[in-house]
C-alpha cells in the first residue's frame, strides 16, 4: 500500500512538471537559447516574488544558527546527493566516478556519522554531481530548451524530467512514510540552500536583467549556452553602422562599392601573404593560399581583411 502512495505521488509530481512544460510551449521566441522566454519571464516574476516575501528572509533568518550546525546540514544533504549521483553514474557507466562515489558513500555514512561531517573531502575525493538529465544526455538527447519551473526554477525540459527518476534515487523517498517529515526535510534542504545564495544577490541586483543572468548562467554551467556566429554578427553590426553613418552625412554608398571595396581589400591581403610566402620559399597554389591565411579562431579571410585596417 505504500509503494502504491508513492507511485501515485511521483506520477502527480511527472503530471506538474509536464504541466509545467505544457504551459511553456505555449508562447515562443526567436532567441535559440530561450524559445519559452514569453512564459518564462513571468514565472520568473512570480518566483522571484514568492523568494522575496517568503524564502528569503526565512533564510536571512537561518544564517543566524551557528556556522558549524549549519555545515552540518548541508554535508547530511550532501551525502544524500551522493546517491543519487552514484546511481546516475551506473546509468552513464562511468566506471571511475561509480567507484569514486561508492567510496565518498561508505566513508562519510560511517565515519561521518550519516554525512553531517564531510571526511571524504579531506581524504581527496572532492564531490561530484550528475542527474538523470545528465543521464539523458549520454544517451543521445543532448539538446534540451531551457524553461523556468515554479518553485524549482531554472531547468530544461531534459533536466526536468530528470528530476523524477532522481526523487528514487534519493534514499529519504524510501525510508520516510510521514509527509509531514518529508515536506520538513525538502524546506529545511531548500532554506539551507537560499542562505547559501545570500552573497551573490549583489552580482544579480547590479544585472540589467537578471532573468537574462541567471538564465545564461545556468546553460553555461551546463554546457546548453548556443553562442551566436561572431563573424555574421560582426559584419551585420558593422553594415548597420556604416548605412546609418552615410545616412547622418547624407551620403548613400550602393551595397555593390562596399562590396567592391572589401574585394579589393582581399586581394591585396593575398598579395601581400603571397609575397611573404614566396620570401621564405613557400609558394601556395590556388585555394591553398586562402586556407593558409585563415586566422587561429577559424575566422574567414573576409573578416582577417578588416583587421589591418582597423589599426
Amino acid at each position: 500500500m505504500r509503494f502504491i502512495n508513492r507511485i501515485k505521488k511521483l506520477k502527480n509530481c511527472s503530471l506538474a512538471v509536464f504541466a509545467a512544460t505544457l504551459i511553456a510551449s505555449c508562447a515562443t521566441s526567436q532567441n535559440p537559447n530561450d524559445p519559452y522566454e514569453v512564459v518564462n519571464r513571468k514565472i520568473f516574476i512570480a518566483n522571484m516574488t514568492a523568494d522575496h516575501f517568503i524564502l528569503r528572509p526565512i533564510a536571512i533568518g537561518y544564517t543566524y544558527v551557528p556556522e558549524p550546525l549549519r555545515d552540518a546540514v548541508s554535508n547530511f544533504y550532501n551525502n544524500l546527493r551522493d546517491f543519487v549521483t552514484l546511481a546516475n553514474d551506473i546509468l552513464q557507466l562511468n566506471g571511475s566516478d561509480t567507484m569514486h562515489n561508492t567510496m565518498r558513500i561508505a566513508i562519510n555514512s560511517t565515519f561521518g556519522i550519516l554525512g553531517l561531517i564531510d571526511v571524504s573531502s579531506s581524504m581527496g575525493l572532492p564531490q561530484t554531481q550528475t542527474s538523470f538529465g545528465e543521464t539523458f544526455k549520454r544517451w543521445g538527447w543532448t539538446n534540451s530548451s531551457y524553461i523556468v519551473l515554479p518553485f524549482f526554477g531554472s531547468t530544461t525540459f531534459r533536466d526536468g524530467l530528470g528530476f523524477v527518476p532522481d526523487l528514487y534515487f534519493n534514499p529519504l523517498f524510501w525510508i520516510t512514510t510521514d509527509a509531514w517529515f518529508s515536506w520538513g526535510i525538502f524546506g529545511l534542504n531548500l532554506i539551507n540552500k537560499r542562505a547559501m545564495l545570500l552573497d551573490q544577490e549583489k552580482l544579480l541586483m547590479s544585472s540589467l536583467d537578471p532573468y537574462a543572468t541567471i538564465r545564461d548562467i545556468y546553460l553555461q554551467k551546463n554546457g546548453e549556452y548556443i553562442y551566436p556566429q561572431e563573424s555574421g554578427t560582426m559584419e551585420s553590426e558593422s553594415e548597420s553602422l556604416d548605412e546609418l553613418i552615410d545616412e547622418e552625412n547624407g551620403e548613400s554608398t550602393p551595397k555593390t562599392r562596399r562590396v567592391s571595396s572589401q574585394s579589393s581589400q582581399i586581394d591585396e591581403l593575398i598579395d601581400e601573404e603571397n609575397k611573404l610566402q614566396a620570401k621564405v620559399g613557400i609558394i601556395p597554389v590556388g585555394g591553398a593560399a586562402a586556407i593558409a591565411t585563415t586566422s587561429s579562431r577559424g575566422e574567414s579571410i573576409e573578416s582577417a581583411a578588416v583587421k589591418p585596417e582597423s589599426k
